[in-house]
């Protein structure tokens, strides 16, 4: 390759894939064309047909000439009806190949998506979140203890709350009390456990 050719290579590829595009778009004008061709030929087919005829019995020579040429036309007919055919495919070809380029398209951006949304998970989790080992003991250990106490009170207030029913039997009057000094008591432990919790 030249050292022009190396140097002005590098738009090529821009080239080839405006050039493509245009080609693509150029497709129903040319397959126009080929049918216009191909009414063409037709008529030049009659047309030589018809001099073969009326030359056949006068001039011997012309009407073989006119039957080479209808011969020549039908020949290139055939071509042209090919012509028609392949353009044809390639016209349903390429709208197949330009869906199945949209997926690729469309599966590569969900792809690309799903591994954004994974990489944004993973280093929200991971980005910074380095923790020191004794700390996370030291608050293992306080979560332990304040269920241990909490747990601790909890029983005590089901002892509490038992006792006043066995002494049920006393008068009615101490009855209302103890009902009282009872809901006194587990709003105290709630008021407890709430600034433990918190």
């Amino acid at each position: 390759m030249s050292l022009f050719g190396k140097l002005f290579s590098g738009g090529e590829k821009v080239k080839k894939t405006s050039c493509l595009q245009e080609e693509m778009e150029k497709l129903p004008l040319r397959e126009e064309l080929l049918m216009k061709k191909k009414e063409f030929l037709k008529k030049k087919i009659d047309q030589e047909l018809l001099i073969a005829k009326n030359n056949s019995r006068k001039n011997r020579k012309a009407a073989l000439q006119a039957l080479r040429r209808k011969k020549w036309y039908e020949k290139h007919l055939k071509y042209t009806d090919c012509a028609v055919k392949a353009m044809r495919s390639t016209h349903e070809h390429i709208n197949v190949v330009n869906k199945v380029n949209d997926l690729i398209k469309d599966i590569t951006e969900e792809h690309d998506l799903t591994q954004d949304m994974s990489d944004t998970l993973h280093t929200s989790v991971s980005f910074g979140v380095e923790f020191d080992e004794d700390e996370l003991l030291a608050e293992l250990e306080w979560l332990e203890k304040n269920l241990d106490e909490s747990l601790f009170e909890k029983n005590r207030m089901e002892q509490r709350v038992l006792c006043p029913k066995v002494l049920s039997t006393a008068s009615p009057s101490q009855t209302a009390k103890t009902e009282e000094d009872d809901i006194e008591d587990d709003l105290e432990y709630l008021r407890h456990w709430a600034s433990v919790s918190s």
